[in-house]
């Protein structure tokens, strides 16, 4: 079943051929390394550190042309798994434009002008009206890079109005075959570690060193960052756990009625030994079968999943004790 595209998903969503990353890649940093030969120098660049400034443009914009692609399959997956659950009235697309909510290009066009004012913004607050290569480069690049990541992130935000719609419609759910909620918890994965990777870059271009790692400053503003994936992870499957949960909770309670009504029956007394035998194995069965449905799991996410959750909350930390280390290593 077909959707309406956004324009990101129609653009940047769109996958592209290593050939055209790569040649993306070179334009890009040609052009960043370009302009600090001529403004510092080949050896200033490097010595000196101002490659960071100069590469962090690039480099995230690379990074969103590289995750957007994914960002818009793992929808897609999402979608394709819940679609054949729902249970609609009538047309699934007909169900499911009404309940979404409409996504006008105007508001795409919106988020990225409103990057691209924010980053003409920062560029003229350090760089000043001093027009040397640097400047004008910034000019260029912190726009773009700032336009892309507001739009990634509006884009992000809106991609959850089918699966949204989806999760609000009448769903028959099998509590012991959660199989095709596992998808969401893949892409609550996906999206927790694109976050983790754009919190890596920005700590490798802004290069603390040892004694800002003692500042209680640093903490307060990177100690949520640190956390951010894990609540982006819980955050994107909470809809579907309420939803594994509620049909948990109301199997359970059916069960549970009939166990009542069984274990009624022999309270009034079966005289027959036989009936009274079945009725007793029907309900041993039935509590065999509620301790199986009191085990299931409500997140839906496996052991593996988890593992790479965690691994990932630690990357940020890691990248940053070792850059400390290796400038120590180097003499600073």
């Amino acid at each position: 079943m077909e959707f309406t595209e956004t324009l990101f998903e129609r653009s940047i969503g769109r996958p592209r051929t290593r050939h055209t990353i790569l040649l993306i890649a070179l334009i890009l940093y040609g052009a960043a390394l370009l302009v600090g030969a001529l403004e510092y120098g080949m050896d200033s660049l490097f010595a000196e550190g101002h490659w960071r400034g100069l590469l962090v443009g690039p480099t995230v914009i690379l990074y969103v042309l590289l995750i957007a692609p994914r960002l818009t399959k793992m929808e897609n997956e999402v979608i394709d798994a819940i679609l054949p659950l729902a249970e609609l009235n009538g047309e699934p697309s007909d169900a499911l434009a009404s309940a979404s909510p409409s996504i006008d290009p105007q508001q795409e066009l919106g988020a990225i002008a409103f990057g691209l004012l924010g980053g003409a913004i920062i560029v003229a607050a350090y760089g000043g009206l001093t027009l040397d290569w640097v400047t004008v480069y910034g000019l260029i690049l912190t726009p773009a890079m700032l336009g892309l990541l507001s739009w990634t992130v509006y884009a992000s935000v809106v991609s959850i109005r089918v699966t949204a719609a989806l999760l609000q419609q009448p769903l028959s759910v099998d509590v012991l075959n959660l199989g095709p909620f596992k998808v969401v918890g893949r892409s609550s994965l996906y999206l927790a570690l694109a976050f983790v990777g754009g919190v890596t870059i920005a700590l490798v271009f802004s290069a603390p060193d040892a004694s800002v790692l003692l500042t209680l400053e640093f903490w307060l503003i990177n100690g949520p960052m640190f956390l951010m994936p894990v609540m982006i992870f819980f955050w994107n499957m909470h809809p579907t756990h309420k939803i594994i949960a509620s049909a948990k909770e109301a199997e359970l309670e059916d069960l549970r009625h009939l166990m009542r009504s069984l274990s009624v029956r022999l309270l009034e007394g079966i005289r027959e030994t036989e009936g009274a035998s079945e009725v007793t194995a029907e309900i041993q069965a039935l509590i065999a079968y509620e301790k199986r449905l009191e085990q299931v799991q409500t997140w839906p996410y496996d052991v593996s999943t988890l593992r790479s959750l965690v691994v990932s909350v630690l990357v940020p930390g890691v990248t940053v004790l070792a850059q400390v280390a290796v400038r120590r290593l180097l003499g600073g």
